[in-house]
């Protein structure tokens, strides 16, 4: 899969979404200028596939579908918000790669980025 590109201020990023497990995906995120093997920002999402669960999403209430399944697909606003997100928490794309104390956030069940151990 080819990264996408957004545009935050004046700095281009590429992104890319893969599937950590069942239940997580993980957002990378470089600069536009980089090298593809240099990931500076990394978040994990959980996601619910519909595919993978679907006999479990159509036995669950439907009131409480929201509450039990992360069904919302990684989207533009959802990358731009975790690059904004991660900058209010310290990351900055331009420390070079060892000296980053931040690399790796979690998006946490009320939505906010907390650093999570590598």
């Amino acid at each position: 899969m080819n990264p996408r590109k957004i545009v935050i201020g004046s700095t281009r990023y590429a992104w890319v979404v893969r599937r950590v497990d069942a239940q997580h995906l993980v957002l990378r995120v470089w600069p536009g200028d980089r090298q593809r093997k240099d990931f500076p920002l990394e978040v994990r999402l959980r996601f619910d596939d519909p595919w993978l669960n679907f006999g479990e999403i159509l036995a669950a209430p439907s009131a409480s579908r929201a509450d039990v399944f992360q069904l919302a697909p990684v989207t533009p606003r959802m990358v731009r918000e975790a690059i904004e997100g991660a900058m209010a928490a310290g990351w900055s794309s331009g420390q070079p790669r060892d000296q980053r104390d931040h690399r790796l956030f979690e998006r946490g069940a009320d939505g906010a980025l907390t650093p999570a151990a590598s």
